[in-house]
Formats: C-alpha cells, structure tokens, sequence
C-alpha cells in the first residue's frame, strides 16, 4: 500500500523551471528561428512530470507556443 502512495504521489509531481533557448530541443530552436524570428522570447518554462516533458515558450507579441519534451510543436496561441 505504501508503495502504491509514493508512486502516484512520484507521478502527480510536476518540476517547472525558466530555460534558456539553448536548452530547448534542435527541432523547437528550428521552428522559433524559422517561423517567429521576428518575436523575442519572454520566457522558456520546461515542465516535466513522471510521464512527460513540454516547453511553453512566450513571446512579447503575446504567441505561445507549446512543445513537446522531443521538440514537436503541439499546440499555438495568441493572448488578447
């Protein structure tokens, strides 16, 4: 039983952090430096969990784009 409540305990845990452009992977860098060059970047949050990473990055013209932790693009939106 114990076990069982670390484990799912362990899977619910989510680590977040700012990082650089540098740290995102090749393919994501790619698609940023293709496709909004003309943007500068506010921030990179990583967030990784028991199951998964994904990156958020924003940028100063509010777009958001969202990758996974391989650096596939998955989901775009722009704040109003």
């Amino acid at each position: 039983m114990a076990l069982a409540v670390i484990v799912i305990s362990l899977a619910s845990c989510e680590d977040k952090k700012i990082v650089t452009f540098a740290e995102l992977p090749q393919s994501a860098q790619t698609y940023i430096q293709e496709n909004v060059a003309d943007a500068k970047v506010v921030y990179i949050k990583k967030e990784k969990d028991f199951f998964r990473t994904k990156y958020e990055v924003r940028f100063d013209n509010q777009l958001e784009l969202e990758f996974k932790g391989d650096g596939t693009l998955v989901d775009v939106d722009v704040n109003d």
